[in-house]
């Protein structure tokens, strides 16, 4: 049985690198190379942290409250990511595979799995759609995006941002309903 788990997990991670080097090399091209470094930014820190702020600030009531439970699951959502990152120790795939594009001159050093920028974008992404259901397809194109920049620029193997997306959308579900449960 370990020496089918074995296997099975080894196929599966040749599987994860030899898309992440289609998506990473095979694709590349001026267009994709001057955008997606930028929109990766759109799953930053920076920017989720700023967005929440200014629709509280600045919306009306629903956006306030979308606004306040997008950012509880975005900090929840992020100390799961941390606990991941700590225990896994995945590396980042420009640490393992040779002639990987990146794009920046200073590299992370922290560990690859998930994909935070992943997870905040989608878990942003849940709670806005909830929300705002007429601008839910713009809102998830965004959050996958944001997934695919961080392939693209090699940070990220897609298991990485499979997974992101996947606690991203699960976490800010979880505190949707919460939320509701309190409320009620």
């Amino acid at each position: 049985m370990r020496d089918i788990l074995k296997r099975t997990l080894d196929y599966l991670h040749q599987k994860d690198q030899k898309i992440f080097m289609y998506l990473n090399q095979k694709i590349k091209c001026r267009t994709l190379d001057a955008i997606m470094p930028r929109l990766t930014h759109l799953g930053g820190a920076t920017f989720t942290i700023l967005l929440c702020a200014f629709f509280y600030l600045f919306g009306k009531e629903e956006a306030r409250l979308a606004a306040s439970e997008a950012f509880v699951a975005l900090t929840g959502s992020q100390g799961i990511v941390q606990i991941f990152k700590k225990s896994i120790y995945r590396k980042r795939p420009y640490m393992v595979l040779p002639n990987v594009n990146t794009f920046w001159k200073r590299l992370l050093r922290d560990y690859s799995f998930p994909s935070g920028h992943t997870v905040a974008g989608f878990s942003l992404a849940v709670v806005f759609s909830l929300y705002f259901p007429s601008y839910r397809y713009a809102i998830y194109s965004l959050a996958a995006l944001v997934g695919f920049s961080r392939i693209y620029t090699g940070m990220h193997y897609p298991s990485d941002v499979l997974s992101g997306a996947f606690l991203g959308t699960t976490f800010a579900l979880l505190t949707h309903s919460i939320k509701k449960l309190i409320v009620s």
